[in-house]
């Protein structure tokens, strides 16, 4: 699954938007202030294929914009699809030939070959709006999953669309350690990265859904209020290897002023061979991990207490304690590799919010590992932070800007790789005027505005006492009160005087360039005069 180009009619913020990828890319990174429409371009491809998907042979469903869609799909054999959408109706082409049927598009068989397998996003921050972009799809899967005679085989085919939360780090967690075998590099991971060497013990949580209330009076000795399906076989597996099941009602505070009555039970998997004795029941981790997950979709899961064995840590520790940016990291790798990653999309906003420096410079390369499939997966990540896309080339990356109103996006005109950090903040990526703090710069804007006048002599008194005492002041910051090249001082004083750009916090692609042709305009005439 490839994106090439996506041109967007009128969706919030993205008129008659348009971005061109490269569809040869893994990997492609997002910059750009906020409200440039990054994260609304997320939204919109969420609600391109989700709408797609939901559509069948006999019945279509719309978004509420229109746009135009191409990219490349296929495994076996590439395909080139070409959507345009237009007021309730789909133009659909492949290979460049306009398909005889929608039917045949959006029958099961053609959603296999002509869409992604998974449509994977996740966003660091709390945004219920993204979230309910999901729920058709989570609840097609719960619909599925409850039922009686539902198949643990029909499981990979569920659901398209996956919205990933750091409840989900706890079954990754848990489905790591049941299969280790399998896992071995995963495992290595957990240790070399998060210190986490093993797990303890496990203590499932369960309340009575609102779902139950009613069902239950009909059989009120249901061990699991009347719970079906796949959650039912999995919530048995537990039951069955628990020691010493506990039910008990208590009042949960759900507010600073409001508490409700639970029914609640508690399974406790006192060791890691008990949770891998329950894990042999399912053919791999992947189905054991949805089965992990039918507890959350099903509203049972109260809490999961994971006791994890840490590096240098002597007692154990639950693992909700370690921090967000732990969690969270072991989160968006993890579901990676439990989605089967062929023919994905996968949309990461703000995936390193809450991660160290370290594991920022390295996030890409944690991606890469993970990805068993890169010749058809696509991941696009958007950021803000310069540690992330250090190593990326130009071909990566794509610019938002606000230009009179308009989201605009471009390739950079430089590759990220070899700029380091300042580089990459001064430079069109960013675009900030200097990496040198506000107030520091604020005295050097004085002072080069002094060393203009200076130069004319036009300095009354006080001002060469003012320029004086800020040089001073510079020197106590470590910044030399003199300058070491008498021409650097000659150009900060031309560069002064003939740069029309106003001072700002961050400057445009093309104010950029200006400045770099004015200063080596400068640098020429400096030299030809040092020449005569």
């Amino acid at each position: 699954m490839r994106i090439d180009k996506v041109n967007i009619k009128d969706f919030k913020n993205l008129q008659d938007f348009k971005i061109d990828l490269d569809e040869r890319e893994m990997k492609t990174v997002l910059l750009g202030q906020n409200a440039t429409g990054k994260s609304n371009f997320f939204e919109a491809l969420i609600l391109i294929f989700k709408h797609l998907d939901l559509s069948t042979d006999k019945k279509r469903v719309y978004p509420s914009f229109n746009y135009s869609i191409e990219y490349q799909i296929g495994r076996n054999k590439i395909h080139t699809v070409k959507i345009d959408y237009k007021d309730q109706n789909y133009n659909i082409k492949v290979d460049d030939e306009k398909i005889e049927s929608l039917k045949s598009f959006f029958s099961d068989e053609g959603k296999t070959i002509y869409q992604p397998k998974y449509v994977f996003t996740y966003y660091s921050g709390l945004s219920n709006k993204l979230k309910e972009l999901f729920w058709d799809h989570q609840k097609n899967f719960y619909d599925k999953i409850i039922k009686p005679d539902f198949s643990e085989d029909n499981l990979e085919s569920l659901r398209k669309l996956f919205y990933v939360q750091l409840v989900h780090s706890y079954f990754v967690l848990l489905a790591y350690f049941s299969f280790e075998k399998e896992e071995k590099e995963s495992i290595d991971f957990l240790s070399n990265v998060l210190n986490i060497l093993d797990i303890e013990s496990v203590l499932f949580v369960l309340k009575m859904p609102d779902w139950a209330k009613n069902r239950i009076k009909d059989n009120p000795d249901d061990i699991f209020w009347t719970a079906d399906g796949l959650v039912r076989k999995f919530l048995e597996l537990l039951w069955d290897n628990s020691l010493a099941p506990i039910y008990n009602s208590e009042r949960k505070r759900i507010d600073f002023d409001d508490y409700e009555a639970q029914d609640r039970l508690y399974l406790y998997i006192k060791t890691k061979a008990c949770l891998q004795k329950i894990s042999c029941y399912y053919s791999g981790n992947t189905e054991f991990f949805k089965a992990l997950e039918s507890t959350y979709i099903s509203k049972m899961i109260e809490e999961v207490r994971i006791k994890v064995k840490k590096k240098d840590v002597k007692d154990g520790v639950v693992f909700k304690e370690l921090s967000e940016g732990e969690q969270q990291l072991l989160t968006v790798l993890g579901l990676l590799k439990f989605t089967k990653d062929e023919d994905s999309l996968i949309l990461l906003d703000e995936p390193d919010t809450h991660l160290n420096p370290v594991w920022k410079w390295k996030y890409l390369e944690y991606l890469e590992r993970v990805v068993d499939r890169p010749e058809s997966t696509q991941i696009i990540i958007n950021t803000h932070d310069p540690l992330v896309i250090g190593n990326l080339r130009k071909e990566e990356v794509r610019i938002f800007r606000n230009e009179n109103g308009k989201t605009i996006t471009e390739e950079p005109d430089i590759d990220p790789r070899g700029l380091g950090v300042e580089g990459i903040l001064t430079s069109e990526l960013f675009g900030l005027p200097t990496i040198i703090d506000s107030y520091t710069n604020s005295i050097l804007e004085k002072r080069n505005e002094l060393l203009v006048k200076q130069e004319k002599q036009k300095l009354n008194e006080d001002e060469r006492n003012k320029l004086n005492s800020l040089f001073n002041e510079l020197e106590k910051l470590g910044i030399s009160k003199t300058f070491r090249d008498p021409m650097y001082q000659r150009f900060i004083i031309a560069f002064k005087e003939k740069n029309k750009i106003p001072n700002k916090d961050s400057y445009s692609k093309d104010e950029l360039k200006q400045q770099n042709e004015l200063a080596l305009k400068i640098l020429k005439d400096l030299e030809k005069e040092d020449a005569k």
